[in-house]
């Protein structure tokens, strides 16, 4: 049950069948592991980083040892609060890697509900607190019913999407990167993947949709926001990390405010701000994407390089 998934501890938490909180399980993982294995590098954001494979990145480190901790509509506030956590854990903090868009720039607070909320080692909440999320959801009808369907007839049916992932392991145990079943649609699909899937890429009457015109999203970046990116910032500088931000390649190709990416760089250093959002050469191309929402990671290996370009 999904309970046991928060009460007990697991050795591995990448077999659920119900689609988990990863801000939680990645933290889960990432304990596991620490004592075993020396982490010094972070990538964080929301659930675009999928395609931001640790072991692309790794190359770029200098032999550090990286893990994702990325959540479910990340927030800069959720960011903050976990370089907080992992400096109360004696963490070694040398490079942190951020992939950022409207969503995670604009949410200002932590999330509260049971796909959102954070551990309390992270977000200081009670344990009974921490709990109680998850008892509720457990009973709402809109996961319950499809829970029960699932466990009783083991058979997928496409009302329980964001509910029961049915594809086995979709995370490294160690790493936290995200396996996407999607790959293998593709490799068995070839082009026809996209033709097949094209509802997912055009929605009738979508405002945001692209056109080929160049389009500017709106500011984000207000006094709240920039002051929890500059806690960010001065976490960063106390332990002399080296901070990397990626704006994630929208598919609708509306761009980044340019106000708010003069922030990022005022704060965190104007070579270190890559901002893909907008027309440009990654967002052209269909096939770096499963859908509108998420890019691939051939186009995730194809930023890692943009992005270390300079590295020795």
């Amino acid at each position: 049950m999904i309970l046991l998934w928060i009460l007990r501890h697991y050795n591995r938490y990448d077999n659920s069948p119900v689609m988990l909180n990863e801000g939680h399980i990645g933290w889960q993982m990432y304990m596991n592991n620490r004592d075993s294995i020396a982490f010094d590098s972070f990538i964080m954001g929301n659930s675009a980083p999928w395609p931001i494979n640790v072991m692309n990145g790794q190359k770029y480190l200098d032999g550090g040892r990286a893990v994702r901790l990325f959540g479910n509509a990340e927030s800069i506030a959720a960011i903050s609060k976990k370089l907080q956590a992992l400096e109360r854990n004696g963490a070694e903090i040398k490079n942190l890697l951020l992939i950022l868009d409207k969503e995670s720039l604009g949410k200002d607070q932590l999330l509260s509900s049971h796909n959102h909320v954070l551990p309390p080692a992270i977000s200081g909440i009670s344990n009974f607190s921490f709990q109680e999320k998850f008892c509720q959801a457990f009973f709402f009808p809109n996961f319950l019913f499809p829970y029960l369907d699932y466990k009783i007839f083991h058979q997928y049916r496409p009302y329980m999407q964001g509910v029961i992932n049915p594809y086995g392991a979709i995370r490294d145990a160690v790493t936290n990167d995200a396996i996407n079943p999607r790959e293998r649609m593709i490799r068995d699909e070839g082009e026809a993947y996209w033709e097949n899937h094209k509802k997912e890429f055009v929605k009738a009457r979508d405002c945001n949709y692209r056109n080929g015109e160049y389009r500017e999203g709106e500011r984000f970046l207000w006094e709240t926001q920039t002051e929890l990116l500059k806690e960010i910032d001065q976490i960063c500088r106390k332990h002399n990390t080296s901070v990397k931000i990626i704006i994630s390649p929208d598919y609708n190709q509306i761009s980044i405010n340019p106000a708010d990416v003069e922030i990022l760089k005022d704060i965190f250093g104007y070579e270190n701000v890559f901002d893909f959002s907008g027309i440009n050469e990654y967002t052209n191309d269909i096939h770096n994407y499963y859908e509108r929402g998420h890019y691939r990671p051939i186009l995730g290996a194809r930023l890692l390089q943009k992005v270390y370009a300079n590295h020795n």
